[in-house]
């Protein structure tokens, strides 16, 4: 119910109907616009008030009125119920994505890390490591970009995040946009392993990005890093 007839005339749901009535003559006088002055606003409240007397000072009116705030309130609550659901189910999924990383299934993870945005896409986490996944898969890296970007967006302050956008951008080619995020990623944290493990921090500013080997020597670079996902 997006109009509370009660606050409007300022009474409790409790109120009696010679309290309604006698808030109704009390606001109706004060905000006519012969006294309170013909503006917009006025009007607008005037035209309220007695729309609110109009549904409250009849019984059957006002029984109807309240039945549909109940609902309304009981509506509510339904969605609050079915927004920790989503997050728990969220949270399941990204733990699950977690250890499929772990493992080296990273197609697994990736499927697991969209389920996780689906049910909740205000966490920034989700979508870079979707990004991430995508990324190691050097599949879909328009997509990884994206995902990447946003959570950066979200939590510009994350170091992971600007590193895995670095290491969409590497698998893309894009070396030199690569080294910007990954110094950016290690401005916040030095020891940032995936920006750390790329880059070259004690030369020049053109500095190459330092090659990696096959997936199982990159894993072991990353030993313990998948675990510290918050």
């Amino acid at each position: 119910m997006s109009v509370d007839y009660y606050s409007i005339l300022e009474v409790w749901p409790t109120a009696s109907v010679e309290e309604i009535k006698r808030n109704y003559f009390r606001l109706a006088k004060l905000y006519h616009p012969d006294a309170a002055g013909d503006t917009p606003d006025n009007r607008e409240r005037f035209k309220q008030i007695n729309e609110a007397y109009g549904a409250l000072s009849d019984a059957q009116k006002r029984s109807v009125y309240d039945e549909s705030l109940r609902k309304s309130k009981s509506g509510s609550k339904d969605a609050v119920a079915i927004q920790e659901k989503d997050r728990r189910s969220a949270m399941l999924s990204f733990t699950q994505a977690k250890e499929a990383m772990r493992n080296g299934r990273f197609d697994k993870a990736a499927l697991l890390f969209k389920a996780a945005i689906k049910y909740d896409p205000t966490n920034p986490a989700y979508h870079s490591w979707y990004g991430f996944c995508l990324g190691m898969l050097n599949t879909r890296l328009h997509e990884a970009r994206d995902a990447c970007l946003k959570a950066i967006q979200m939590e510009f302050y994350n170091a992971d995040y600007h590193a895995n956008l670095g290491f969409v951008y590497f698998k893309a080619g894009l070396k030199k946009v690569a080294i910007k995020h990954f110094k950016e990623a290690l401005k916040w944290d030095p020891d940032n392993p995936i920006a750390s493990k790329y880059l070259s921090i004690g030369g020049e500013e053109d500095k190459e990005i330092v090659e990696v080997g096959p997936l199982d020597k990159l894993m072991a670079t990353f030993k313990g890093l998948f675990s510290r996902i918050a």
